[in-house]
């Protein structure tokens, strides 16, 4: 187990993981009844002056696997709900630059004001 400075940053952590849930009741096909299935999972820690560049990454990325397998896929920017955790100025940092790399990544997208999680 190593310690992390944010000297490090960003740190990049993906994993594939087993999960398993008790599903809804009554729901009779597809992956709602499933009990058990791998999930796959990531994260990036990053100082907010590397936020537009990281996500610029992302987009990258997922663009080229999507492509891959001949599948589309559309943009939506979700902000700051009316119930969240976070300093407003944690928030304008981050949407800011969520923004920036979208707009920078030069594809439409959607913002759905008060969505985000």
């Amino acid at each position: 187990e190593k310690h992390h400075s944010y000297k490090d940053l960003p740190l990049r952590v993906a994993e594939i993981g087993l999960v398993h849930r008790h599903e809804l009741s009554g729901v009779l096909s597809g992956l709602f009844r499933a009990r058990a299935f791998h999930q796959d999972d990531a994260h990036i820690f990053m100082t907010p002056d590397q936020i537009e560049n990281e996500i610029l990454e992302v987009l990258r990325l997922t663009e080229r696997i999507y492509e891959t397998f001949g599948l589309g896929f559309h943009l939506e920017l979700s902000t700051r709900p009316q119930k969240s955790i976070g300093t407003d100025s944690q928030w304008e940092i981050t949407t800011k630059g969520l923004q920036s790399a979208l707009n920078t990544y030069g594809r439409d997208y959607k913002t759905n004001k008060g969505d985000g999680a």
